[in-house]
């Protein structure tokens, strides 16, 4: 019973699928009608890379390949990879120049596709042209140039010597060269020019020059010129040395070769010439010959005074230029003048016999200057035998005593000291420092300062003392005794 009822429902059920089926398959051919016949379809072939390339020479090429795009006029208009191979012909050879071409291809079905590349092998590298250097031993003077050689080289054809192109004008040889590209390339020597023609030296001042000693020595100078390499004068090689403390004739060479080593030299002979050394005059009798250092100061005026009232004749080592009236004061009073350096400065002065000497005739021109008395009277700082010295120059003080007089100055110590400058503060210590001093000598040379009032307001017991004893009061000259210390420096 239950059988029969559900035997005609399955039999409707398979009828029901089938129907279901062949409305499918209707459905797919309709889509492959649309698909395939509607959708038209193209194939395209796409080379990578570049389209035409240009290769230089030498240069090694690398395919990039192609790439394979199907398109539909529907659907798929941006294409898709439909997994076809692509075929290649043709090569490039990158050792010829010219054009290559690559053809690449494809099959799907009934559709094909091509496309190609364009190579072209080029060279533009310019050729090499390579001089031979000219050897200068072999120019000779009158004799036409010949030169080393020269040799051309290209990339792409070897040895290409025999393609140059040689102009050769007054001084300069042009090089010309094409390869077969068309690639240029250019070169120049200049001709060697023989020269043996060696520079010229001039001499100011001319090849005898002569000064004073303790004139700070300067080269007058000297030029050099060249008929090749004109100007030289930087070039030129001195050698000698000039002692200008010490009398005498010292060569100086100088020496200069141009470019080619043509060479020339002359010597130059410098003459420092020494002062007569003057004779000491011993006066008769007894003697005092007052010194006054350091000044002129605020005390000078009152010692001028003091000087005159008793008719005494005294000397003054100065220094510096602040008190010009007062230098003229002492000389229009009938005093010897001195020079005792322009600064008084140890350090400075002591420093190098070239700085001592600068600072001497500095204070020396002062004084003519401002007095019209060209004096060669002295006096160091410190004395000839001061050992402060030592700090800054060591055996300054042995050169310097030997070349001042060499120079002609003629330089004074003293044999009584007033000792104004160390221990005494007061009139009275001066007074008996001095005479006591005075005491032990029949010429004396007394060392005081005026710039210490103390020691300015000694002078007139000192002049008294002395007066009454029979001495004679003289400004010293350039002969009169130098009571020189012995030389600690």
């Amino acid at each position: 019973m239950e059988e029969n009822l559900f035997r005609p429902v399955r039999k409707h059920g398979k009828r029901r699928w089938l129907i279901a089926l062949l409305l499918i398959v209707a459905a797919a051919a309709a889509a492959w009608v649309v698909v395939f016949r509607v959708n038209r379809f193209s194939l395209s072939v796409i080379p990578e890379g570049p389209g035409d390339t240009i290769l230089e020479y030498g240069q090694t090429f690398t395919d990039p390949g192609a790439s394979v795009l199907l398109r539909g006029s529907l659907f798929w208009k941006d294409g898709i990879d439909p997994g076809v191979e692509v075929r290649t012909e043709g090569t490039v050879e990158d050792g010829h120049l010219g054009k290559h071409t690559i053809t690449y291809s494809a099959q799907l079905r009934s559709l094909r596709a091509s496309a190609s590349r364009t190579v072209r092998v080029v060279d533009t590298q310019c050729p090499v042209i390579t001089l031979t250097p000219d050897d200068p031993e072999d120019l000779l003077p009158g004799k036409d140039y010949v030169e080393a050689g020269f040799a051309a080289t290209d990339n792409f054809d070897g040895d290409i010597t025999d393609r140059v192109i040689r102009i050769e004008e007054e001084g300069l040889v042009t090089y010309a060269v094409l390869d077969s590209s068309g690639n240029p390339a250019f070169a120049e020597r200049k001709i060697p020019i023989v020269d043996r023609t060696p520079p010229v030296i001039s001499l100011i001042g001319g090849a005898e020059y002569s000064f004073a000693v303790g004139t700070c020595f300067a080269d007058p100078g000297y030029s050099a010129e060249d008929n090749m390499d004109g100007d030289l004068t930087d070039a030129v090689e001195v050698s000698g040395e000039v002692d200008w403390l010490t009398p005498g004739t010292y060569p100086v060479t100088y020496l200069v070769r141009d470019a080619v080593g043509n060479e020339a030299s002359l010597t130059r002979n410098f003459t420092v010439r020494g002062a007569a050394r003057q004779d000491t005059v011993t006066p008769k009798g007894k003697v005092i010959y007052l010194t006054f250092d350091d000044g002129p100061g605020p005390y000078t005026h009152a010692l001028l005074r003091v000087l005159k009232k008793y008719d005494v004749k005294a000397t003054f080592f100065v220094v510096g230029d602040e008190s010009p009236e007062l230098l003229r004061e002492i000389v229009n009073g009938g005093h010897s003048i001195g020079v005792h350096t322009a600064s008084h400065d140890y350090e400075k002065i002591y420093s190098d016999p070239q700085a001592y000497f600068r600072d001497l005739y500095d204070m020396q021109e002062t004084i003519r200057r401002e007095t019209g008395v060209e004096t060669w009277l002295m006096r160091f700082p410190g004395g000839s035998s001061n050992t402060v010295s030592r700090r800054f120059s060591k055996g300054i003080m042995s050169t310097l005593t030997r070349a001042v007089e060499d120079a002609g100055f003629r330089y004074f110590d003293w044999n009584v000291d007033s000792d104004d400058a160390g221990n005494a503060h007061t009139a009275k210590q001066v007074r008996e420092n001095v005479i006591e001093g005075l005491m032990n000598h029949r010429v004396s040379v007394v060392l005081q300062h005026d710039i210490h009032d103390y020691s300015v307001d000694a002078v007139e017991d000192i002049i008294l003392w002395a007066q009454d004893r029979g001495y004679r009061f003289l400004p010293l000259e350039s002969d009169s005794p130098t009571a020189h210390h012995g030389v600690n420096n």
